[in-house]
């Protein structure tokens, strides 16, 4: 016997945070969360916690054992009086505890410190939502702690965000390199970094660790920069599919993930030794964020094993594959959902 969920959501968002409620909606339909299914999805739009009685009321009509609020920037949509235990998602909590993080050579802001009086105002509802909720599904243990020490009256659970392994996966649905035009040069060995401009994703490191490698070995490397504008995601993945590792010496706190995209691709990564992905990737992955010895180093002997396969390209890590549908995929995201369902029903 399947018990049933109502997924709740202001606008019909999909990006940043509204992405994940497309995510929900799939794992569901799917059958990926183990005894649940999704009795209705409800939209209330830009509306205000009035809305609160129209979801009430909506969750009787269905006749629902649980109420989903899929995304924490609509958590001003829980009921004050829920006739069904209520679960909100929660990525961070930057915007209620904004802060810097140290990531070496830069701080990364994280959150709001001066808000417009209309987005204190919002955040201010959402956070008396967030504690009425009955669970907080927080996706990392980063944001879990803050949920304790911000909402300790409210059970928190670990449900991390999930990867889409069949999209990333080279052997389910490889792109060619050739995608990437001057980038496909299979006579040099292809290296990736993410990001630009924006702090986080610590660009100039990645120039400095560069700048620092022999001549005769920075010769052999093509360095493909995927930017912060707007991005082909045919040519993300066909970079992340080829490449001998991705490097990533930034921050991952938003919903997309690059170094868990990297490792669904079967790629290897060298990431700093920061959030989030520092609580998933394999230890041989991570370095320190500060020493850029230490990532030179790592290309080079990298650059050794290209040169010792006799210069092609390497071949699928089906480990990394393997270890990225455990843990990351969707099928791992629905079992997590649906052991926070279980836990919120019985509270």
């Amino acid at each position: 016997m399947f018990k049933r969920v109502v997924l709740a959501r202001g606008s019909p968002e999909t990006l940043g945070y509204g992405s994940n409620h497309i995510v929900l909606e799939e794992l569901l339909n799917k059958a990926k969360v183990s005894g649940w299914t999704k009795a209705a999805t409800l939209e209330c739009g830009n509306g205000s916690r009035s809305h609160s009685r129209r979801i009430v009321e909506f969750v009787k009509e269905t006749r629902a054992d649980l109420l989903h609020i899929t995304s924490q920037e609509d958590a001003y949509l829980v009921p004050e009086k829920s006739t069904v235990p209520v679960v909100v998602s929660l990525h961070d909590l930057f915007d209620h505890r904004p802060r810097a993080l140290d990531a070496g050579d830069v701080p990364v802001p994280l959150g709001d410190r001066f808000p417009s009086s209309t987005r204190a105002r919002q955040i201010s509802s959402c956070k008396e939502g967030l504690r009425r909720a009955d669970v907080l599904l927080c996706s990392s243990e980063m944001t879990m702690a803050d949920a304790r020490e911000i909402f300790p009256e409210t059970n928190c659970v670990l449900v991390r965000d999930s990867i889409d392994e069949s999209f990333w996966n080279p052997l389910r649905n490889l792109r060619p390199r050739s995608l990437l035009g001057d980038y496909g040069n299979e006579e040099k060995c292809l290296l990736v970094s993410v990001g630009e401009k924006d702090p986080r994703w610590r660009a100039q490191f990645v120039s400095e660790v560069m700048s620092m490698i022999p001549e005769e070995v920075r010769e052999d490397l093509l360095l493909y920069r995927i930017g912060t504008g707007k991005i082909d995601w045919d040519k993300v993945v066909a970079a992340f599919q080829h490449a001998e590792v991705v490097l990533y010496p930034g921050v991952s706190v938003g919903f997309r993930n690059p170094p868990m995209e990297a490792m669904a691709s079967g790629c290897p990564v060298l990431a700093s030794d920061l959030p989030l992905h520092n609580e998933v990737l394999p230890h041989r992955f991570i370095l320190p964020p500060t020493d850029p010895d230490h990532w030179v180093s790592a290309i080079i002997e990298i650059h050794s094993e290209w040169v010792r396969a006799g210069g092609v390209p390497r071949h699928v890590d089906e480990n990394l594959l393997s270890l990225a549908d455990l843990s990351l995929g969707r099928s791992a995201h629905g079992e997590a959902l649906s052991r926070a369902y279980e836990i919120a029903c019985n509270k």
